[in-house]
């Protein structure tokens, strides 16, 4: 097994979500409904509206650290299974509204769209004018999505979101590497070094300023590619199946505490499986990273 070592830490803009309103609740505890339910990475919760009002008009505000924002994702239902998501409302309109924090964290709006969704299960991501948050002060900004319009449930008044999130604008990450004998390889931008090893193998990227959104693979073309890939930070896993072809190939990390990148648990990659070949063994020539945002000093 051989470990790699990258960055990632918290920023100080990130505080959570909250929301207009939401469904109180004594058995599950009483924030159970809230917006932190739609920023925890699961489908099984959600952000609940009481029923007492008409859904349209209610919101959620995400905390973002500084940085582009570049487009938004939704779980715009109650998403725990096809009978939950069909019996309550979903989203069908939003609008969005940015705002940028000063020094005394008072936001300042930079930028606003109105986004049409799909009457689908899952995420659907949605892009907005990219606008920038944060550039003059220590703190970011706040993403506020509005619900403005409505496909109405089956059987309840109230509006479910299992999932809201903020994408911000990647960029390529030039991590701190602790790396062991023979990793050096995986980034030093050559294609003709190569680390070779076997299906299973891991690599950790651990915290140090950058904060990893997303993953590239670069495989060999004399040599076997990695198949199965999977991604693992904190509670949240991400598994892909990579094309059998040695261009980079990227996978992203979910959405977890309202925008991507914001772990800050290791991330660990696994090959978990591995294309056949003539050499039978797994070849990359680099592993790259993309992060949203950089804390370092």
């Amino acid at each position: 097994m051989f470990l790699l070592a990258v960055a990632l830490v918290t920023s100080p803009a990130h505080a959570g979500a909250k929301a207009s309103s939401f469904q109180k609740e004594s058995k599950q505890g009483a924030n159970y409904w809230n917006a932190g339910s739609a920023i925890d990475g699961k489908l099984e919760t959600a952000w609940m509206l009481p029923g007492e009002t008409a859904n349209r008009g209610e919101w959620i505000e995400i905390d973002v650290p500084k940085g582009e924002i570049d487009k938004i994702g939704l779980v715009a239902g109650w998403d725990k299974d096809e009978e939950s998501f069909k019996d309550h409302p979903r989203i069908k309109q939003v609008r969005v509204d940015v705002y940028t924090l000063d020094n005394d964290q008072t936001p300042t709006q930079v930028g606003t769209a109105n986004l049409d969704v799909a009457d689908q299960r899952g995420w659907q991501v949605l892009d907005i004018p990219d606008v920038k948050v944060g550039e003059d002060s220590f703190f970011g900004g706040k993403v506020r999505i509005s619900v403005v319009d409505i496909y109405e449930g089956d059987d309840f008044p109230n509006l479910g979101v299992s999932e809201a999130s903020v994408y911000l604008k990647e960029f390529d990450a030039a991590p701190k590497i602790v790396a062991p004998a023979g990793i050096d390889a995986l980034v030093d931008n050559n294609a003709k070094t190569l680390w070779t090893g076997a299906a299973g193998a891991e690599f950790t990227v651990t915290p140090g300023g950058f904060a990893i959104s997303s993953v590239g693979f670069v495989g060999d073309k004399g040599h076997g590619r990695a198949k199965t890939v999977k991604l693992t930070a904190g509670n949240m896993v991400v598994e892909a199946t990579l094309a059998d072809k040695p261009d980079v190939q990227w996978v992203s990390l979910k959405p977890f505490n309202g925008y991507v990148g914001s772990s800050i648990d290791d991330v660990v990659i696994t090959v978990v499986d591995v294309y056949p070949s003539a050499t039978n063994d797994l070849a990359l020539q680099e592993l790259k990273f993309k992060a949203s945002y950089f804390e370092g000093i």
